[in-house]
């Protein structure tokens, strides 16, 4: 290429991404885990009515259910970038092989 100058496939955006949305299911759980816990401690203690303790076991399923969604969600997602990754490398390998003329 004039200049010296060559193409470039990045793909540290991308993992980026992947490692955004691994990293923020992590922290949702956690938030959740930890104010159930606070509750329930509470609901132990007396300090709470236990009739709130049933609609937080309740609560804890559907976010259960739904986190799960999500994180099916998240996998599809990460899967398809890591398959964008490889098909830029494959693709940028090709591209350094034909310019040197090879197959």
């Amino acid at each position: 290429m004039p200049n010296g100058d060559l193409i470039h496939f990045r793909s540290q955006n991308l993992t980026d991404i992947q490692t955004q949305t691994t990293g923020q299911q992590e922290r949702y759980i956690g938030i959740w885990d930890t104010v159930r816990t606070q509750i329930m401690a509470l609901v132990e203690q007396g300090l709470v009515d236990a009739q709130v303790g049933g609609v937080l076991a309740e609560r804890d399923q559907i976010f259960r259910r739904e986190a799960t969604g999500f994180d099916d969600s998240v996998i599809a997602q990460n899967t398809a970038v890591r398959n964008v990754q490889n098909i830029g490398v494959e693709g940028g390998a090709a591209m350094v092989r034909a310019a040197r003329g090879g197959a």
